[in-house]
Formats: structure tokens, C-alpha cells, sequence
């Protein structure tokens, strides 16, 4: 029988194999990642939000801000992954109680990628998990041809956000100088001039790019705004959240039509 030896910040770890793996995640983006890699059985609780099949079996009572140990032990998981916002603490509680301990990566427009890369390492499926990345990183020299801002939750995904890098791949860059997520504002949009306005909201299921009639009208309707040229040009777009865009592999599935934005 294989086992594996994973190192996690400064401790050493040996999991089982992957077939004998019980994974509790706390991050819907990387439940989407251990669906990609073949691991979807082997979860055992997740989220409310992870994309998982109303009938698997896994408990949702994974919640990062309320955190139950006792709840989790009983659940006997061999990994237990925490998104990377998560307190401090509660890592350090996991893994005092013994149970192995994955973190997601510090934001960044490579912290997707690396994410797949540690949970591929995790589930045994290093390879898998290097095709899955390749489709997520920009091949060649040239600039993303043209600039976006995405409006999500009250804020925008600046060039530091982990959306940069599928967005890159896309044939976008953030029309913002800087930051990873900024507080929405119109006149840092004027500003900014971008040649793309995608407006994302949160809804239970994923939705196409469709152009938006609706936030064009009403980004007509703010003076600093209605004479950007992608106003002017129908160049408004909006779709939802679901599960695919957050930093996980999902977001492989919004490529397409982001380069169909790109072309247009």
C-alpha cells in the first residue's frame, strides 16, 4: 500500500492513499478543484456553497466563520483544507487535534494555480493536476490585448487579484493600476477607461456572459461614466457567480467566453 509524504508549512504529514481519503473543505473553489481531479467521492463535508451534487452524501457544515472541532473530528477527516482568509487559529486548532492541515495560497494572480498544484499533490493526481494548470496560465510573451473591470459584491478585481490570471488567458488585463480587490467607485472606473465592464453577481447557479442592458443603462445614467467609450459601445456585460468563478478550477470554464469578449 503507497502512502504519501506531505510537507505543510513547517510539519511533515504521511496521508493515506487517496482512494482511503475523507476530505473536509472549507473552500468552494477548491471543492470544484477536487471534483476536477477525480476526488469528489473522497469529501466527506464541505460548505453550503460547494458545488456538489444535491445527493452526495458529504455533511455542508463546513463554515469558516463559525467553526465546530468537535463536529469536524467526528467526521474523521485525513485532510481538511481551509481557504486562505481563514483565522489563524482555527489551522493551528486543526492541527493540534492531529488532523492534517492544507492552506489555500495567499492571493495572488498565481495563487490559483497553486492551489490545484497542492491539492493535485494531496489526492495523488500531480499530473492531472499540471494539465489542469496549463489551461490556466498565459502561454507566450504578448500583453493581454485589451483592459476589464469586474464589479463583484461592491468591489473590482484589481491586477493582484487571483482572477488576474484567468483573465490573462482570456486576452484581458485589470484596467486598475493596482491592489488585489478595491472598494467599487465610479470615478476610479472613469478613470481607469477600461475597454470591458463585466458585472458579476452572486446567484446559486452559474450564468453565461450576456451583454447588460440594464447596467449600461444604468452607468448612462452617472455623468463621471456615460461617455467611457464601452459604455458608449454596449461593451456592459454581466453574469453570476456560482461556482466558477471563485479561485478554483472553475474558473477554466469561463475562458471561452472571455475570449469571445476579448475578439468583439
Amino acid at each position: 500500500m503507497r502512502v504519501l509524504i506531505f510537507i505543510i508549512g513547517w510539519g511533515l504529514a504521511i496521508l493515506t492513499p487517496a482512494a482511503e481519503m475523507r476530505i473536509a473543505c472549507f473552500s468552494p473553489g477548491a471543492t470544484q478543484t477536487i471534483i476536477d481531479l477525480g476526488g469528489g467521492d473522497q469529501i466527506v463535508a464541505a460548505t453550503r456553497w460547494c458545488p456538489l451534487p444535491s445527493a452526495h452524501p458529504a455533511q455542508r457544515n463546513c463554515d469558516i466563520f463559525l467553526p465546530d472541532l468537535e463536529a469536524l473530528q467526528k467526521l474523521r477527516p485525513t485532510l481538511v483544507i481551509l481557504p486562505r482568509m481563514a483565522n489563524p487559529l482555527w489551522a493551528e486548532k486543526c492541527r493540534s487535534a492531529g488532523l492534517t492541515t492544507l492552506i489555500l495560497n495567499p492571493e495572488s494572480p498565481a495563487s490559483v494555480v497553486q492551489d490545484i498544484g497542492a491539492i493535485g499533490v494531496a489526492l495523488q493526481q500531480t499530473a492531472n493536476a499540471e494539465k489542469l494548470s496549463r489551461l490556466m496560465i498565459k502561454a507566450g510573451a504578448d500583453a493581454p490585448s485589451k483592459t476589464i473591470i469586474i464589479i463583484w459584491d461592491g468591489v473590482m478585481a484589481g491586477p493582484d487579484s487571483y482572477l488576474a490570471g484567468i483573465l490573462a488567458v482570456g486576452g484581458f488585463k485589470s484596467a486598475l493600476a493596482t491592489g488585489t480587490w478595491l472598494k467599487f467607485d465610479w470615478e476610479m472606473i472613469a478613470q481607469a477607461q477600461p475597454d470591458v465592464v463585466l458585472w458579476i453577481d452572486n446567484a446559486a447557479v452559474d450564468r453565461p456572459i450576456i451583454a447588460s442592458q440594464s447596467q449600461r443603462n444604468g452607468m448612462m445614467q452617472i455623468p463621471v461614466v456615460n461617455k467611457l467609450k464601452c459604455v458608449e459601445a454596449g461593451k456592459v456585460f454581466e453574469t453570476s457567480a456560482g461556482s466558477r468563478w471563485l479561485p478554483g478550477s472553475g474558473l477554466v470554464d469561463t475562458l471561452p467566453e472571455l475570449r469571445k469578449l476579448n475578439l468583439n
